[in-house]
This record gives C-alpha cells, sequence and structure tokens, in this order.
C-alpha cells in the first residue's frame, strides 16, 4: 500500500502546480493559503483513494476520483471566467496522460517494473521536472492572453471542443494501468497535447480578432457621434450665418431709427430702443474646453446631454493638442467615459443631486491621467475585476473598451464604487 500511495502522489500531486500557478494572479485566496488548501485536496484524494483500494476496489478505477477532488478545488480557488478554467484543467490532464503514459512506457521497455512501483513514481517525477519550466511558461502565457480578452459567450462552448477530445483519448487509452500499452497509445496522447496548443493558439486568435471588431466597433460608434454633433453644429453655424445676414439687411434700419433719435437729442427713447434691440439677440454660451475641436465637441455634446437631464458637470482639462494618443482613439476614451457617467446619474435617485466631474491632466511630453467621477445610487455589477453591462448580458463593451485603449498605450484603467459615487481612472504613458 505504501508504495502505491507514494506511486500515486507522484503522479497526482504536480496537478496543482501546473494548473494554479498560471492563475497566479486570479487567486482566490493569498499564496501560502492556497499551497495549503492545494496540500489538503491532495490528502483528501490520497485518504479516499488509500481507503477504497483497501477495501478491495481496483486502483485502476479508483484513480479516476482524481479528476472530481482536484477539479473541485480548482473551480473554487481560482477567481477566473469557469470557461478558461475549464481549458486550463483539460490543458493539465492532457499533460499529465502524456507524462504517465511516458513513465509507464520507460518503466515496461527499459526498468522492466509495474505501473504502480515506485521507479514508475519516481520516472513520472523527473518527468514533470524535466517539462516543468516549458509547460509554466507556456500554460501561463497561454492563460494570459486568453484571460486579457473578455468574450465570456464564447467561453460557453469553446471549453466543450478540447474537453470532449481529452474525455475521447482518456477512454480509449485509459487501458494502459491494466499493461494493455502499445506505442499507439503513448502517440495518441502525444498527439492530444500537441493539438491543446493548436487549439489555445486558435483561440487566442480568434478572441483577439473579436477584440479589435469590438474596438472598431467602439470606435466607429464614437466616430459617428461625432459626426453627428459636427453636423448640429454645422446646422446651427447655417442658421447663425443666415441670422446674421438677416441683421445686416435690418441693421440699416435700425440705424435710421438711432440717428433720428440723436439728431432729436432724445436720449430716452434711444435708450429704450437699445434696450429693446439687443433683447433681440440673447447671449448664447459657447462652450470652450480645450483647444482640440473634435475632442472639445464630444466634451460640449455630453456637457449638454448632462444638463438637459440635471446633471452638474465639471470638466478641467490641461494637455496639449494634439493629445498624446490618436484624436480618435482620445475621444472613444473620454466619450465612453462620460456616456457611461451621463448613463448612471440618470439612474440616480431623484433627490440626489447627480454630478461628474471630469480632469484630463498631462504630465510631461507623453503621460496622460484622466479621472472621471459620478454619483451613482446603486453599487454596478462586478465579475471579478471586470464589470457587468446594464443594456446586455456580458461585461460592458464602454469598460472594456477603455482597458483596451490604456493597455495599448503602456496604461492602466481601473474602476471603483464606493458611497454613492463611482470612480475611473486612467493612465497612458505611449511612449514608453
Amino acid at each position: 500500500m505504501a508504495e502505491l500511495l507514494i506511486n500515486e502522489f507522484f503522479s497526482t500531486y504536480p496537478f496543482h502546480m501546473f494548473a494554479y500557478l498560471p492563475f497566479h494572479t486570479n487567486l482566490r485566496y493569498p499564496g501560502k493559503i492556497t499551497i495549503l488548501l492545494s496540500v489538503l485536496a491532495e490528502i483528501i484524494y490520497l485518504a479516499v483513494f488509500a481507503i477504497l483500494v483497501h477495501a478491495g476496489f481496483p486502483a485502476v478505477s479508483v484513480q479516476y476520483l482524481a479528476i472530481p477532488i482536484l477539479g473541485f478545488f480548482l473551480y473554487h480557488l481560482v477567481q477566473a471566467n469557469i470557461g478558461i478554467v475549464t481549458f486550463q484543467y483539460t490543458f493539465v490532464l492532457d499533460y499529465l496522460m502524456v507524462i504517465r503514459a511516458s513513465s509507464f512506457f520507460i518503466c515496461r521497455q527499459f526498468l522492466h517494473c509495474g505501473f504502480y512501483t515506485w521507479q514508475s513514481g519516481v520516472t513520472t517525477l523527473l518527468l514533470v521536472l524535466l517539462t516543468t519550466r516549458f509547460m509554466i511558461k507556456r500554460l501561463t502565457e497561454i492563460i494570459d492572453s486568453l484571460s486579457a480578452i473578455q468574450a465570456p459567450a464564447i467561453w460557453k462552448t469553446a471549453w466543450l471542443l478540447p474537453f470532449s477530445a481529452t474525455m475521447i483519448i482518456f477512454l480509449l487509452t485509459g487501458n494502459i494501468r491494466d499493461g494493455n500499452f502499445d506505442q499507439a497509445d503513448l502517440f495518441a496522447r502525444v498527439l492530444l497535447l500537441v493539438c491543446m496548443f493548436l487549439i489555445s493558439h486558435t483561440l487566442i486568435m480568434l478572441l483577439r480578432f473579436f477584440k479589435d471588431q469590438a474596438e472598431a466597433a467602439a470606435k466607429s460608434e464614437t466616430m459617428e457621434k461625432l459626426l453627428e454633433i459636427q453636423s448640429d453644429q454645422y446646422s446651427l453655424l447655417t442658421a447663425r450665418i443666415q441670422d446674421n445676414r438677416r441683421a445686416r439687411h435690418d441693421f440699416r434700419q435700425h440705424l435710421a431709427v438711432i440717428r433720428d433719435c440723436a439728431d432729436r437729442g432724445d436720449l430716452a427713447s434711444l435708450k429704450n430702443y437699445l434696450n429693446d434691440y439687443e433683447n433681440m439677440f440673447p447671449i448664447q454660451e459657447v462652450r470652450t474646453y480645450c483647444k482640440n475641436y473634435a475632442v472639445n465637441a464630444i466634451l460640449s455634446f455630453y456637457a449638454e446631454k448632462a444638463e438637459k437631464n440635471g446633471i452638474s458637470m465639471q470638466v478641467t482639462i490641461q494637455m496639449a493638442d494634439p493629445p498624446v494618443i490618436p484624436e480618435t482613439e482620445f475621444c472613444v476614451l473620454v466619450g465612453n467615459l462620460l456616456e457611461n457617467a451621463v448613463d448612471a446619474c440618470a439612474d440616480t435617485d431623484a433627490e440626489i443631486q447627480s454630478f461628474i466631474r471630469l480632469h484630463v491632466v498631462q504630465t510631461g511630453s507623453s503621460m496622460l491621467s484622466i479621472t472621471a467621477d459620478n454619483t451613482s445610487s446603486g453599487s454596478p455589477n462586478w465579475s471579478g475585476d471586470k464589470l457587468l453591462s446594464t443594456k446586455h448580458s456580458g461585461y460592458g463593451i464602454g469598460t472594456e473598451s477603455i482597458r483596451m485603449i490604456a493597455e495599448r498605450y503602456s496604461g492602466d484603467a481601473r474602476f471603483r464604487w464606493k458611497d454613492g459615487i463611482f470612480y475611473a481612472s486612467v493612465m497612458l504613458n505611449p511612449q514608453v
């Protein structure tokens, strides 16, 4: 029994290292607690394994319990999309299937020992140590790439492809524990691991494509809005030109009245007439926030929208013209921040005075910080550190677009809610 447990320990404990390390930034608990819980998971499995084998159950069947027991702890300890966790879980299972098949092949061909001997366990451990650096690096890169691209709708079904293939190979080659094993079984498992790398590469390319499409859609929407704003301003400008033409035509008549009052010395009538004339042209407020026309148009658009909804909006802009990032992307970023702020304020309780505070400050030649604070009576819905949309299922397109732009220009975007106020902050440093 002792030799069997040693063999099983060497064969199963590597799972925890390969399963958890790629998710080191998404663990629910600190590293030390996670290690202790992984040890607990292993102890539970080995205890169940020993009890059932001692009761007469075949070890080849009891080993299958490792899949649900270790999987339960993985899903509990990692805070990430369940599809990505399942993908990682499948990947690690495939890797360990190849290691165990290779270990058994070496033991049978060269060491002339059985699958459940201590020699087999040590061989498994040596093969794990020889491949650890490569596998940890590759798995971490894959998980980081997949986690950086939020596509929950795709992951609802994407994990089924590798999982199904793994289960098929696992069932077809599971007889290696009985000693019924040939080179074709080993080749099938190695080929499955290669397929997992190809599937992960394809998924990353696919998700990046969707990410680019989402960014393009967000940029297109903002540009359409900017064109709409420009169209409105053009119509307003055209109307003002027509008004000025009429004013110039009528001015000669007004001038004649003014001259007549002046010639008669009738100052009272002159003052009354000038007051009436002045009231014909009410003062129109022209909002000017910065020198950049496109950015000023976006800011003016949302300022007017906020004013119509009774929202107090304060804007502070201290930056160079043009912005440190392309003008279109800066408009997308600011537009998404203000659109989310206006929507949140519109849903705020009527008795609360809603406000939006936008500050854009440039430091040096490239670093730009943007903060947008606004009232929000209820806390938004979160999934991990990601915001969920209030308009549709899944993550918020606006906030994810902001994150993408920040990451593209060596920056960061953070969002939090506290005491009825939503805080958004973006840092950009494109020349890093």
